[in-house]
């Protein structure tokens, strides 16, 4: 009797089916160096590879190569970008640069300059702070007052009689970095522009000066009592709110004061402003020997 055999039958592989792990990786193409990347003509592309940086291994080596892209001159928008760039990757490669930007005839370009100087590793430089200094005098507005912001930012101590030249000479946000780098000296010339600056400017350094800690506690309770004597509906607002939230750096006495002038601003008669009174004229000079 023939015994019947079953077989399984397997499907064929192809002959030229080869195990996919079997075969040798293929090697990846080496990325080609930022510096080269940065040569393509798409304005596109430029502006995506530019926004992509970030801190990291490479950081010096991409930062020699956005420096290079500025020195070769580039549209507006590229140069905005490519600032912002350096200013992410925070290298001292960029320190040079950065300085010459400063002196650029578009003061987007100067301010984006100068912020970036700010944000460097040694952002603290002798040099990058005197250059941030001069940034005090600049043209435009916008640049001067930024310049303010990041003298006030870095706590540059040495900064604070041009920051008070720059705010009597109207950099408003020369006020609130004052606030935070003059000494207790500073508040008395500071005081001499009440009524000179808008009020909500002034408050600005006023706060900072208080939050201080390393203020005495004497020059923040002048402080207290000078805002006392201005009055009025900001004075009032401002102290209630120090009230309500006690400052970082308080003491029971300041805190003390800070209640009971806003207790007698508060009971205070709402005035309007008085007018600045009229100048003097000069009076001739007498001759010599004369009485």
């Amino acid at each position: 009797m023939a015994l019947a055999c079953s077989a399984v039958l397997l499907p064929a592989s192809p002959a030229h089916a080869i195990d996919a792990e079997l075969l040798p990786s293929q090697p990846k193409e080496p990325a080609q160096p930022l510096a080269k990347r940065l040569q393509t003509h798409d304005q596109t592309e430029l502006l995506l590879l530019v926004d992509e940086l970030a801190p990291g291994a490479d950081t010096d080596s991409n930062v020699r190569a956005v420096a290079e892209l500025l020195r070769a001159g580039q549209p507006d928008v590229v140069t905005d970008h490519a600032l912002d760039a350096l200013a992410r990757l925070g290298s001292r490669e960029a320190r040079e640069v950065l300085i010459a930007f400063t002196r650029h005839r578009r003061p987007q370009a100067r301010r984006r300059a100068y912020t970036a100087l700010a944000q460097l590793k040694d952002g603290r430089d002798a040099m990058v702070l005197s250059v941030l200094t001069q940034g005090l005098r600049d043209s435009a507005p916008e640049v001067r007052n930024n310049a303010a912001r990041w003298l006030g930012e870095l706590r540059v101590r040495d900064a604070a009689a041009d920051l008070q030249r720059a705010l009597e000479l109207g950099v408003t946000d020369a006020a609130a970095a004052l606030g935070k780098v003059g000494d207790a000296a500073s508040v008395e010339r500071y005081d001499g522009l009440l009524g000179k600056l808008p009020l909500p400017v002034m408050l600005t350094g006023y706060a900072n000066y208080l939050e201080r800690a390393d203020l005495p506690e004497a020059t923040k309770l002048h402080i207290v009592a000078r805002l006392e004597d201005v009055s009025g509906a900001q004075i009032k607002e401002f102290l209630a709110e120090r009230h309500k939230t006690p400052l970082k750096n308080t003491t029971p006495k300041l805190q003390q004061a800070i209640e009971s002038s806003l207790a007698r601003v508060r009971a205070a008669p709402l005035q309007p402003p008085a007018a600045a009174p009229p100048a003097r004229p000069a009076q001739p000079a007498k001759p010599e020997g004369q009485p």
